[in-house]
């Protein structure tokens, strides 16, 4: 049983003191790659150094829309240059927050726009933080990317209705702590009718972690709470679910990342 985190932030200092450890915690669960994101600038920087100091790591890098009104074209410069470098499977987390709003929308479209042409460029999948965005965000990728489009909707935490749009348009669906808490039932409908080739897991750690630690720091080895109740909810074996979200990990990241998966 071999798990791949597709989303986790171990470069943030919620993790410095015990990164090691951390890490080896996740190995000893059975979580074997992780895929560690970026959010700005500096942050991608971090994400791709602690990449390279294991083989089961990998990297993304991005500006997210909360930082989006901080881009410039020193920044542009530095993340394509960031993407080109071994280690780096994918450009994110990037997309649209509607929810907050930390950055003006139209900033956050224009910025989305740049990253959705870098990834064209790079030939890199997508990883899309959507939030009260989603019919938005199925726009701006339909008028500005052709499908079937490399990317994959994060933590997604949307209708079922939503979740078929963006599959049909390629996407993959990555799910996370949230869909075990009690209240998510709208979640697990989305869950049971994502399509197995398409379907992704991710702790976005130190964020959401799963309902048995609830309130606590997530971290990857907490993947696999999150993948029983998902496996319970599919009516799937956590075996089977695994091998199939492995399997589609490395379908979107990647040559390299299936290579090097260990």
């Amino acid at each position: 049983m071999a798990f791949v985190d597709t989303h986790v932030h171990l470069h943030f200092p919620e993790f410095r003191s015990e990164i090691e450890q951390v890490v080896q915690r996740a190995r000893d669960a059975g979580v074997r790659c992780l895929i560690n994101v970026g959010t700005d600038l500096e942050s991608s920087r971090r994400a791709v150094e602690v990449a390279e100091q294991y083989d089961f790591v990998f990297a993304t890098v991005g500006i997210h829309p909360h930082d989006a009104k901080e881009a410039t074209s020193r920044t542009w410069n530095e993340i394509a240059k960031l993407a080109q470098h071994d280690k780096v499977v994918a450009i994110g987390e990037v997309g649209l927050d509607f929810y907050r709003n930390l950055s003006p929308k139209e900033v956050q479209r224009q910025v989305f726009i740049r990253f959705m042409e870098l990834a064209t460029r790079t030939d890199l999948p997508l990883v899309l933080h959507l939030r009260d965005s989603y019919e938005e965000a199925v726009e701006l990728l339909e008028a500005h990317m052709k499908p079937p489009i490399r990317a994959v909707s994060h933590c997604f935490s949307a209708t079922m209705e939503i979740m078929q749009k963006l599959v049909r348009l390629g996407l993959y669906i990555s799910f996370a702590g949230p869909v075990s808490y009690p209240r998510n039932e709208e979640l697990r409908e989305a869950l049971a009718a994502c399509p197995e080739d398409r379907l992704l897991l991710e702790t976005d750690a130190p964020y959401l972690a799963p309902q048995a630690f609830r309130g606590k720091r997530n971290e990857p080895a907490y993947l696999v709470e999150t993948a029983r109740r998902i496996a319970d909810v599919r009516g799937i074996s956590l075996d089977e679910l695994a091998e199939r979200t492995s399997q589609n990990a490395g379908a979107l990241f990647g040559r390299r990342f299936q290579t090097d998966m260990v």
